[in-house]
C-alpha cells in the first residue's frame, strides 16, 4: 500500500466518530422531509431580509394613513380651574367717622374651551397624500421583490443539498467500483496475469476517490447547515428528484415575450416609475407653495366664577359663554425666494428620478434577457449531460468487456469509471441548475409566485 493511501486511511479513522454522529443526527431528523413549497413558507417566518421588507411595508401604510388625517377635522378640549386671593386696604365709614379695613377678595373660577379646525383648501396637503400613497406602493413592491428573492435563495439552498447528496452518491459509487477494480488488479498480479503497475494505478485512484468522498461529505454537511439556517429549522431534508425527470421547458420560448413580462411586472421598473411619480408630485407641492390656504375654525367656551369678599353681602357668582366661527385665508406674498428655490430643487430631483427610471428599465430588460439565455443554456446542458451519461455507461460496459478479454487494460477501466460517475454527478447538478434558472428567469421578469413552485414539487418524490 502506498504512503498516501495510508495517510488517507488514518484520516478516515479519525473522522469516523464525527461521521457516525452526523449520520445519526440526520437520520433522527429525516422525518422533517419537506417539499420546496413547504420550505419556502417556513423561511418566510424567519428570514431577516423578508421580514424587514414586510415591516417596512406596514410602516409605509401607517405613514399614508397619517398623511390622510390632514383631510379630517381636528378637535381639542381645554379645561382650566383657578383660585386667586387679593387683599387691599378699604376705607369704610362707621358711626365714629370711618376706618381702614383690609379687604380680601377670593375668586374661584373654572372653565372649558372646545376648539375645532378643518382645512378647507390646501393643495400641498393633497399632493402629500398622493405622495404617501405612491411611497406605500413602493414599499409593497419592495416586499414582493424580497419575497421573490427569498424563493430563489431557498430553492438554491434546497437543490444544493440534493446536488451535494447526488455528488456524494456518485463519489461513493466510484470509490466502490475502484475498490473492486483494485481487488481484481491484485488478484491478477498474484497469478501473474498483470503487472504491479495496474495495482499502483488502482491504489492511486482509490486514494483520490477517498479524498473526494471526504470533500463531498463536507459539501453535503455545509449545504444542509445552510438550508437549516435559512429555514430556521434543524434537519430539513429535501425530497429528491424523480428520475428520469421530465423537466418543464422554458415557456414562453421567446426572449421578447419575457421582456414584455418584465416591463409589466418587474419590481425594479415599478419602483423606479413610482419614484418618478413621487418626484413629480414633489415638484407640484413646491409650486403649490405659491397658492393660498383656507382654514375654518370654531370654538365654544364656557366658564363659571365665584367671588367672595370679607364684607357683608360681598360675594357673587357669574357664568359666561362664548362661541365663534372663523374662516382664515392665508395668501403667501413673498418668502425670500424660498419657494422658488424649493421648486428648482424639486425639478432637478425629478430629472434625476426620470433618469433612474430609464436606467432601471434598461437594467431589468438586460437582466431578463441574460436570465432567459441562462435558462435556455441550462436546458441544453441537461440534455447534453444526460446523453453523455448514457454514452459513458455504454463505454464502461464495453471497456469492462474488453478488459475481460484482454483488449483493454486496468487504466482504461478506471478512466471509464471516473468518466461515468463524473457524468452522473454533472447531469444531476445540471437538472437542479435548470430548475433554479427558470425560477431566476421568472424573478427577473417580476412574476415569480408560489404557484411556480407547484410544478417543481410535482417532480419530487413524495
Amino acid at each position: 500500500m502506498s504512503l498516501s493511501r495510508a495517510g488517507f486511511v488514518s484520516m478516515s479513522q479519525a473522522l469516523k466518530p464525527l461521521a457516525a454522529a452526523l449520520v445519526l443526527a440526520l437520520g433522527a431528523l429525516g422525518a422533517q422531509a419537506q417539499s420546496l413549497s413547504e420550505v419556502v413558507q417556513a423561511a418566510r417566518s424567519v428570514d431577516a431580509t423578508y421580514l424587514d421588507a414586510r415591516s417596512n411595508a406596514d410602516a409605509a401604510h401607517y405613514r399614508y394613513e397619517q398623511q390622510r388625517s390632514v383631510h379630517l377635522p381636528t378637535a381639542g378640549l381645554q379645561v382650566q380651574a383657578g383660585r386667586n386671593d387679593n387683599t387691599s386696604p378699604q376705607f369704610i365709614e362707621t358711626a365714629n367717622g370711618g376706618a381702614v379695613f383690609p379687604e380680601t377678595v377670593k375668586t374661584t373660577s373654572i372653565g372649558a374651551t372646545l376648539n375645532a379646525q378643518q382645512n378647507l383648501y390646501n393643495r400641498q396637503n393633497d399632493l402629500a397624500i398622493d405622495q404617501a400613497q405612491r411611497q406605500e406602493d413602493i414599499a409593497q413592491s419592495q416586499l414582493a421583490q424580497a419575497d421573490q428573492d427569498l424563493i430563489v435563495r431557498v430553492a438554491q439552498a434546497y437543490f444544493n443539498v440534493l446536488a451535494a447528496a447526488d455528488a456524494l452518491t456518485s463519489v461513493q459509487g466510484n470509490s466502490k467500483a475502484i475498490g473492486e477494480q483494485l481487488a481484481s488488479a491484485k488478484r491478477n498480479f498474484e497469478v501473474g496475469n498483470a503487472t504491479i503497475t495496474d495495482t499502483r494505478e488502482a491504489e492511486a485512484r482509490a486514494d483520490l476517490a477517498h479524498s473526494q468522498q471526504i470533500a463531498a461529505e463536507n459539501d453535503l454537511l455545509v449545504a444542509k447547515v445552510t438550508l437549516d439556517h435559512l429555514v430556521g429549522r434543524n434537519g430539513v431534508t429535501p425530497h429528491p428528484l424523480i428520475l428520469p425527470a421530465a423537466l418543464p421547458p422554458v415557456m414562453p420560448s421567446q426572449a421578447a415575450d419575457w421582456v414584455t413580462l418584465a416591463e409589466s411586472y418587474s419590481p425594479t421598473i415599478k419602483q423606479a416609475q413610482l419614484g418618478l411619480e413621487v418626484a413629480e408630485l414633489q415638484t407640484q407641492r413646491a409650486r403649490a407653495g405659491h397658492l393660498p390656504t383656507l382654514v375654518a375654525a370654531a370654538n365654544y367656551q364656557r366658564s363659571r366664577a365665584h367671588e367672595a369678599i370679607n364684607i357683608p353681602d360681598g360675594s357673587g357668582t357669574g357664568n359666561s359663554r362664548n362661541a365663534g366661527v372663523t374662516v382664515t385665508l392665508n395668501v403667501p406674498i413673498f418668502s425670500g425666494f424660498l419657494i422658488q428655490n424649493q421648486v428648482n430643487e424639486a425639478v432637478a430631483l425629478e430629472q434625476k428620478a426620470r433618469t433612474d427610471a430609464d436606467g432601471a428599465h434598461t437594467a431589468a430588460v438586460l437582466a431578463t434577457r441574460i436570465a432567459f439565455a441562462n435558462a435556455q443554456s441550462q436546458a441544453a446542458q441537461v440534455k447534453a449531460l444526460e446523453a453523455a451519461e448514457a454514452s459513458s455507461k455504454l463505454e464502461l460496459d464495453s471497456t469492462l468487456l474488453g478488459y475481460k478479454v484482454g483488449v483493454k487494460v486496468n487504466l482504461d477501466v478506471l478512466n471509464a469509471q471516473s468518466q461515468l460517475y463524473g457524468a452522473q454527478r454533472d447531469a444531476a447538478g445540471a437538472r437542479y441548475n435548470d430548475l433554479v434558472s427558470q425560477l431566476k428567469l421568472r424573478q427577473a421578469a417580476g412574476n415569480l409566485t408560489d404557484n411556480d413552485l407547484l410544478p417543481i414539487d410535482a417532480l419530487l418524490v413524495k
